[in-house]
């Protein structure tokens, strides 16, 4: 551990309480089915595409259907900014031990950079490691460089399970 470059960091912040996290400014809660229309929202201003129908297939998974419920969003000034939608596994996929998914993590472009992502991963683990499950799961596209360094920088590494994928062709019926 870097004692200098710890005690230099601490120099150049302002006091704060002991136990006060970075992230703990932005304010982080359960997901609800009313924020449905700022998830779409946050997606399209992020992707540049509306998946209106994906999105309300996965709220209404995480919101009403699941049997805990772990998906949060993060508010600044009153609005939604930012969002995570995860799952909860007890051996699915041939694993015996508990896992969660983070299925979709957006946070909308004018909002980026202000911790929101960390804060929502942050209590996301909270919440996965009060309930005593051991890690999280999630795909990313190979090409997505900067949701590849957050993951990375998150603490996230390949997995030792491999993901497998089969093309199908409708025309062959196969």
């Amino acid at each position: 551990m870097n004692h200098d470059r710890d005690e230099a960091r601490a120099a150049s912040e302002p006091d704060r309480e002991p136990g006060w996290l970075e992230t703990d400014a932005v304010p982080v809660r359960l997901m609800r089915a009313e924020d449905l229309e700022a998830v779409v929202e946050i997606d399209a201003a992020s992707s540049g595409r509306r998946r209106r129908r994906y999105f309300e297939t996965l709220v209404r998974r995480a919101v009403e259907h699941a049997d805990l419920q772990i998906s949060l969003v993060a508010e600044l000034e009153g609005r939604v900014v930012g969002f995570l939608v995860g799952s909860l596994y007890y051996g699915e996929f041939g694993v015996v031990e508990p896992f969660a998914t983070m299925d979709a993590i957006g946070v909308h472009p004018e909002w980026r950079r202000r911790h929101v992502a960390r804060a929502l991963l942050e209590q996301f683990r909270r919440n996965l490691g009060a309930l005593g499950i051991g890690s999280i799961r999630t795909e990313v596209a190979w090409d997505d460089f900067d949701l590849l360094a957050f993951v990375r920088a998150s603490g996230f590494e390949p997995a030792p399970r491999l993901c497998l994928e089969c093309p199908l062709d409708p025309t062959l019926g196969r």
